[in-house]
């Protein structure tokens, strides 16, 4: 589908080997290494918790932004993190309503 945007959007100077091998790179040794891990997740611990991995996405996003970009981290950041952990461990079992 997306073929006819290919040939309207290509740019004048073709990507470089060097730009391909990163796209390669990117998509074969981190989307298909992530995939692997993930359905080994799947298989090990059951869908319902696996998927709770994602929900810890945005705090890594923080921690990355904060870690390598100097970004600051205020007290709503770390509000929505407390919730987010707080709904994480209800929806995988690690606490229980009494």
């Amino acid at each position: 589908m997306l073929l006819a945007a290919l040939w309207a959007a290509w740019p004048a100077e073709p990507p470089s080997a060097g730009a391909w091998a990163a796209v390669l790179t990117l998509g074969i040794a981190c989307t298909g290494l992530a995939y692997l891990l993930y359905f080994r997740l799947i298989d090990r611990v059951g869908p319902a918790r696996a998927i709770a991995v994602t929900f810890l996405v945005p705090m890594f996003g923080i921690a990355f932004g904060a870690l390598f970009l100097g970004e600051a981290i205020g007290w709503r950041m770390i509000a929505g993190s407390a919730v987010v952990l707080l709904g994480t461990a209800l929806a995988t079992g690690l606490l229980r309503r009494r």
